[in-house]
């Protein structure tokens, strides 16, 4: 549709599309009730930047219609040199924060009403589900879409644009989440 965008013009567009969609996602879990299943609201938030993405390369900007549109997400190749980098820095970010937590009278031991294994079991799924395919839509539209078109900017202001739109993108999540604990009783 628009052949001739600037990559700024782009980005723009594309950061326009995933918020609006991020917006409609929590009004749509909210309206629907749908904060009190965990794996539900995460699928339907987690899904609107790769939605963005597709709306990008198909209809916006029409890319997606060539093998090249499609490498140029990052999905030609693996990376896998990087894969130790971010699981392990992630890692490193995770069980600092876990720690902090701990350390403070803000986190205390708690079982649900299924007991400890159905607890376990749970996490597990949720963890393997949301940690690779929601975790995936959403790098898939943030890092593979948004930040390349960026990059023009300079690196530093890239990832500094790219990260306040991650950041932005979150926003609306808490209200969901909010109601998502308030359901369960927590």
């Amino acid at each position: 549709m628009f052949k001739t965008l600037t990559d700024t013009s782009r980005a723009a567009i594309f950061t326009a599309l995933v918020l609006i969609l991020a917006v409609a996602a929590a009004l749509a879990i909210n309206t629907l009730g749908l904060a009190s299943s965990e794996f539900v609201w995460g699928a339907v938030w987690s899904i609107t930047p790769v939605l963005a993405t597709l709306i990008m390369v198909l209809v916006v900007t029409r890319d997606g219609y060539s093998r090249s549109g499609w490498q140029s997400l990052g999905l030609g190749r693996l990376g896998l040199r990087m894969w130790p980098i971010a699981f392990f820095g992630t890692l490193a970010i995770t069980v600092a924060a876990t720690a902090a937590v701990w350390a403070t009278p803000l986190a205390s031991v708690t079982a649900r009403a299924g007991g400890i294994i159905n607890s376990a079991v749970s996490l597990v799924i949720q963890v393997l589900l949301l940690a690779t395919t929601f975790s995936l839509a959403e790098e898939i539209g943030i890092r593979g879409c948004l930040l390349p078109k960026l990059l023009p900017l300079g690196r530093k202001r890239a990832l500094l644009v790219s990260g306040l739109v991650w950041a932005t993108w979150h926003m609306p999540l808490p209200r969901s989440r909010l109601q998502c604990t308030t359901a369960r009783g927590v």
